[in-house]
């Protein structure tokens, strides 16, 4: 079990004061495996080092969400020595890191603050690292300015710039997809054509926390023959967050005569992932957000993109304040269509958790999960 000292959680504050620039955010990474009952991750990045504070995490595939905190033994080319064994416990059981899974150092600041008119980028999945911005405090975090992970999770289908051709699926959890109007667990399906040479049928939208809607309509092509609007996804995961999602892409928009190809009737691009780990969260007064993508707007007959889902937040504090409406992870909209066509589904919005001892305040968008915890010793990682 990865049994954690008093307040290691929060980290030591060893990397001191965060207080960025404008910037993307660049972890220390890398793709990896590992054993449930071990100190061992098989992971290759030469800027790894003993006492960095890693967070591991299913992105997809098998076990895909189980995520935890560990720490950084040793490591020696291609192998991370944990301190603590991997989770071998918890609601969602024992379970092993395989292919899909990414490793991240998870910085250890001193209190941090993303000033007012800062805005730090999460870095893009490129489909085997990224998507996530994950930070220790182990004192306050004050953002007055903008910490954001939009559109940095699973990818929006493509249309397609020949003719007659369907949209692909949005990226999901099993980051597989295919050209179908039906979606594939949570990512919106992509529209068909409604006949040869006439406008295409819209992308669905993608899901995380809420269904993705299916693709929308205007008169002329709801009840035309010869195609199929894509459909909107499933949502999955769990309201706690004990296993953790970036948002579904929207599907891509299907196509008449061929007028589009590249971003044209695309789907949105799911939102990613945000951990913050802070021993106090001041009033958030400028934003924290994984907004979904909106779909891409049709060219010509093409329909339009669903629109991407909105990722997850987790945050635990011993007392914090999220704010008004300022801690989001807000749907995508569907793209419109072209000349002819119709538009794409919007995508499903995400999920927010707070876990806290003694206190937490403020509104979410969606409204927030949130369960008081004893978070200054103990167990703790994703499956608590």
């Amino acid at each position: 079990m990865a049994q954690w000292l008093e307040n290691e959680q929060f980290g030591d504050g060893s990397d001191g004061n965060y207080a960025p620039s404008t910037s993307t955010d660049a972890p220390i990474d890398s793709a990896c495996t590992g054993t449930a009952g071990t100190k061992s991750l098989t992971a290759t990045n030469a800027s790894f080092a003993a006492g960095q504070m890693i967070l591991i995490i299913q992105t997809y595939g098998s076990g895909a969400g189980y995520w935890e905190l560990n720490v950084i033994d040793s490591y020696s080319t291609g192998t991370i020595t944990t301190k603590y064994p991997l989770n071998t416990y918890g609601s969602s059981g024992s379970h092993s890191y395989v292919t899909g899974a990414q490793v991240l150092v998870v910085p250890q600041y001193a209190n941090g603050l993303i000033d007012t008119g800062v805005t730090v980028t999460g870095k893009a999945w490129n489909g085997t690292v990224g998507g996530i911005i994950a930070k220790t405090f182990n004192g306050t975090l004050d953002v007055p300015g903008s910490l954001t992970a939009y559109g940095k999770g699973f990818a929006g289908g493509l249309a397609n710039s020949s003719n007659n051709s369907t949209g692909e699926q949005g990226r999901n959890i099993s980051n597989t997809y295919s050209r179908t109007y039906v979606q594939n667990s949570g990512a919106g399906g992509g529209g068909t054509v409604r006949l040869t040479n006439e406008g295409g049928h819209s992308g669905g939208g993608g899901a995380y926390g809420q269904n993705g809607t299916d693709g929308v309509f205007d008169a002329l092509y709801q009840y035309g023959p010869g195609g199929q609007y894509g459909r909107g996804g499933v949502a999955y995961g769990s309201a706690d967050m004990t296993t953790a999602f970036f948002g579904s892409g929207g599907g891509g928009g299907g196509v008449g005569d061929a007028q589009g190809g590249g971003t044209t009737g695309r789907g949105g691009y799911g939102g990613g992932l945000i951990f913050l780990f802070a021993r106090n969260l001041s009033p958030v007064t400028g934003s924290i957000s994984v907004n979904g993508q909106d779909g891409y707007t049709g060219a010509y007959d093409q329909a339009g993109g669903g629109g991407g889902a909105g990722g997850g937040i987790v945050i635990k504090t011993l007392s914090g304040d999220v704010g008004t409406s300022k801690v989001t992870a807000a749907a995508g909209a569907g793209g419109p269509k072209g000349t002819s066509g119709a538009a794409g589904g919007a995508g499903g919005y995400g999920r927010i958790r707070v876990d806290y001892q003694d206190s937490v305040s403020g509104t979410t968008s969606p409204t927030l999960s949130s369960g008081k915890a004893r978070l200054s010793s103990g167990f703790f990682g994703g499956v608590v």
